[in-house]
């Protein structure tokens, strides 16, 4: 079975003839010198001397943009070395780069080496492009590694490896609620050059970015990038993918994407977390991730250093800006990772802030996604599977009448001291801590008489909701196999209720989460944000694979009103 891992699979071998590259397809960037010229990071000429010339590979004009960052001076890191050991090494850092901007009909494809994708304008690197290209040039049961973020407020990423390669259906991707964003598998057969001389697969990795063996020699290049177009103009993802590719992008000319960048923007500057944003790192810097120790963030005006920034700092940095114009304060900032904390040594390209800015805005009765700059729409079918596996949830008969959350019950806490009236044990704000679980988790909100555990939430935003689904996962989980926290369980219960007829031996075999919504309205599928009904299942087929019982409680709330 795959498994969650930092540690890429080994690399294919490359046949004779090929090397393997990393290519960006460029939008909205014609094919003249200056066009091409206008696609790279003007600064890296202006403030580095980088070398920019007009070259010519296989019969077609071309540009080159080459150099080194960095003054060849010292690593951060040999002042730490030389107060530990009283030596300092003489060793220097420089950074190469290079970048081949090369024409193909009327696309034109960046072939870069070393950090030149550090060279390239990144408003022109054509979003997803090298996934879209191995889902479908990918064969669907060699695929050896996958990054997917789950679509909620937490804006969680993982990356699951097989090294041998497993069919997509292994690895652990939810079938609703995430968004694969990258995908390592092996070729299908093929007419490119790694295809030849009896070769016929080859390992390639697709995000923005396209890690693919191409052609060594400039006409095998060229005749395989007329492949990659090929590809990508005439064949659709593979049917085994269909679970990945049904979350669609908007185009950019979508009439839509104007009304969703207004409500985003409102988002923005709202007064209060609605549980509709989150910051997420974007796959292309997923890579140097662990190597980050600090982040330069610019939004607007303002210019600082953090050691990892938030949505609430986001949020924050907006503050200042303008109605309408928070996008825009976004777009033209950035996010740059460093790997030392005095944020002197880069090791991301510097990100627009709005690439790490992720969102969920309705639109009439569908959901739109804001992920990496994108927009994406939640599809019709995708939506649908998830409102039908949640409506079963909220409609089921969850066995147990919790009292009403009448006005005068101002807090959750009143609320569950009132249910304690009605049977159930109250073990409201009693943490249990274990050597797993230092700091402690809330085991239930209250407990039935037959050994339910209850959770209970009153919530105008998919964000507390999330954290009551996951509160219940982890509770049972501790309590089904830490043997520790079990005891101290029926301890907790034992003092807050002598009567309850729990035992040593005590097992949870069902879960509930009551809810009740601050408007007043009923909790169905209509009146649940998204992401919350994607937490919840999450929760529920977790729970559900150990053999636990889950059920939703809609907690009525008379009196109360939008």
């Amino acid at each position: 079975m795959p498994h969650t891992s930092s540690v890429a699979p080994a690399s294919t071998t490359a046949a004779p003839g090929t090397r393997r590259s990393t290519l960006y397809l460029l939008r909205d960037t014609g094919t003249s010198p200056a066009a091409l010229r206008a696609a790279l990071n003007a600064r890296y000429e202006r403030d580095h001397a980088f070398v920019v010339e007009e070259v010519t590979t296989a019969g077609t004009p071309a540009l080159l943009c080459h150099g080194g960052i960095g003054a060849r001076r010292p690593p951060d890191w040999t002042s730490a070395v030389h107060t530990l050991t009283g030596r300092k090494p003489a060793v220097e850092n420089l950074t190469s780069a290079c970048a081949l901007l090369l024409p193909v009909a009327d696309d034109v494809f960046a072939l870069t080496f070393g950090m030149g994708h550090l060279l390239l304008d990144q408003s022109r690197i054509s979003p997803g492009f090298g996934l879209d290209f191995v889902l479908r040039a990918a064969q669907p049961d060699a695929i050896r590694q996958v990054t997917h973020s789950l679509m909620d407020a937490r804006g969680r990423t993982d990356r699951s490896s097989a090294a041998q390669g497993q069919h997509i259906r292994a690895f652990p991707i939810e079938e609703y609620g995430e968004v694969v964003s990258r995908l390592v598998g092996v070729l299908s057969e093929t007419e490119l050059t790694i295809g030849k001389n009896g070769r016929r697969t080859a390992q390639v990795a697709g995000t923005d970015a396209l890690k693919i063996h191409l052609g060594a020699q400039p006409e095998d290049l060229r005749r395989d990038l007329v492949q990659v177009r090929a590809i990508l103009a005439r064949r659709s993802p593979a049917p085994e993918f269909e679970a990945i590719a049904r979350v669609r992008p908007l185009k950019g000319g979508d009439p839509r994407r104007n009304l969703l960048e207004a409500r985003l923007d409102d988002l923005l500057g709202a007064p209060a977390d609605t549980g509709s944003l989150a910051l997420a790192v974007p796959a292309a810097c997923l890579d140097q991730e662990d190597a980050a120790l600090s982040y330069r963030v610019k939004v607007g005006p303002v210019r600082c250093l953090m050691p990892s920034p938030s949505i609430g700092d986001m949020v924050e940095l907006l503050d200042g800006v303008p109605p309408g114009k928070r996008l825009e304060a976004l777009s033209s900032g950035y996010i740059q990772m460093h790997r030392d904390e005095e944020g002197s040594d880069p090791v991301s390209a510097q990100v627009k802030a709005r690439k790490w800015i992720t969102a969920e805005i309705p639109l009439g009765t569908s959901r739109y996604f804001h992920h990496e700059g994108r927009w994406f729409e939640i599809g019709d079918r995708h939506l649908e599977g998830i409102r039908s596996e949640v409506d079963t949830l909220l409609t089921a008969p969850a066995g147990c009448t919790l009292p009403a959350w009448t006005t005068d019950l101002a807090t959750e806490e009143a609320y569950n001291l009132e249910a304690a009236q009605h049977g159930y044990a109250c073990l409201d704000r009693r943490l249990i801590r274990t050597a797993q679980h230092p700091r402690g988790f809330e085991a239930a909100d209250l407990l039935a008489g037959d050994g339910t555990l209850i959770h209970v939430k009153r919530a105008d935003s998919s964000a507390p909701l999330s954290h009551l689904f996951a509160q219940g996962r982890i509770s049972a989980e501790a309590l089904r196999f830490d043997a520790e926290a079990r005891a101290a369980f029926v301890r907790r219960v034992r003092e807050r209720s002598p009567a309850h007829p729990v035992g040593e031996e005590f097992t949870p075999r069902k879960v509930v989460y009551a809810i009740s919504l601050k408007s007043g309205k009923a909790l169905t599928t209509a009146n649940l944000f998204t992401f919350a009904q994607v937490s919840l299942l999450q929760a529920a087929r977790a729970l559900r694979a150990q053999g636990i019982h889950v059920a939703v409680v809609d907690i009525p709330s008379p009196g109360s009103g939008a």
